[in-house]
């Protein structure tokens, strides 16, 4: 018989004992497990619910019906204080080129049938800005513009109150313009009708004239008379709004308004500075 051999080493462990042994890592524990699970991402813990969403969209819409009522109300306002006078003075101005037939008065007539046609191009622009206040969709029709000519057709048409005051107007450099020409006389008719009024009533001076740079044209309007204040000078843009040393001046309050409209129509921007510290600039810019 063979003697049995002893593979133990000297610590008494035998080969099999030093091999690698597999080991349970869950022998002898249960499977569950106190460990809490990862949290969820901001972003899902966040999310409104539908409830929520549904109410701030109900809320949206009601914002948008009140929007469109104002709207509506300045259409109704402008209608009565724009469109109505100019068609009385369209017809007054007829009545009386016709009560003037006699040779001699051949100039008055002349007179009279180019204030009527001036009235019935700023009655089309009433009408016009009483579409647009209506409607967001209504399409400008933008073209190239003199920008020069346009000025001066808005001085023909104010040349009697021009004249009244005794009033000097000067022209500087003005770019042309790409925008709807209908549109833009009613921006620089009102902006020089703001001007006379708040001049000095004797021997008033308003400057008209413009710059160009890369992202478009910069015009304004330049005028003597009280410095609007600065906390003013954006409240004055809205409907119905004056400067504190504005109020007992005529009118309904809506020729800035309606300047604004026009300028934000086309993609512009429209403001007043002080012009040297003395009087007001008011300017527009139009993109190129």
């Amino acid at each position: 018989m063979f003697d049995e051999i002893d593979h133990s080493d000297e610590d008494g462990m035998t080969p099999a004992d030093r091999s690698p042994q597999f080991v349970d890592p869950y022998e002898g524990h249960s499977l569950r497990t106190n460990r809490k699970l990862p949290r969820q991402p901001q972003a899902m813990r966040t999310v409104p619910p539908l409830k929520s969403e549904v109410e701030r969209l109900s809320a949206r819409v009601a914002e948008l019906e009140q929007e469109k009522a104002r709207v509506e109300a300045f259409a109704g306002v402008a209608a009565h204080q724009l469109v109505e006078p100019m068609i009385m003075a369209e017809a007054y101005a007829s009545i009386l080129s016709e009560r003037l037939s006699a040779p001699e008065h051949a100039d008055t007539r002349r007179d009279l049938q180019a204030l009527s046609r001036g009235v019935a191009r700023m009655r089309l622009l009433a009408e016009s800005l009483l579409h647009d206040a209506r409607s967001n969709t209504h399409e400008l029709e933008r073209k190239p513009i003199d920008m020069a000519a346009l000025v001066g057709d808005c001085i023909a048409l104010l040349q009697p109150e021009i004249a009244s005051r005794g009033a000097r107007v000067e022209l500087s450099e003005l770019p042309a313009a790409v925008g709807d020409e209908r549109l833009l006389i009613g921006v620089i008719s009102n902006l020089l009708i703001n001007a006379l009024k708040y001049s000095p009533r004797e021997g008033a001076a308003i400057r008209v004239g413009g710059t160009r740079d890369n992202g478009g044209s910069t015009y304004f309007v330049e005028s003597k008379g009280p410095t609007i204040p600065d906390e003013d000078r954006r409240r004055i843009f809205e409907i119905y709004q004056r400067g504190q040393g504005e109020r007992r001046a005529s009118g309904a309050g809506l020729g800035l308004t309606i300047c604004r409209r026009i300028v934000e129509r086309h993609g512009g921007e429209i403001g007043v500075t002080s012009a040297n510290g003395s009087g007001n600039r008011f300017f527009f810019t139009l993109p190129a």
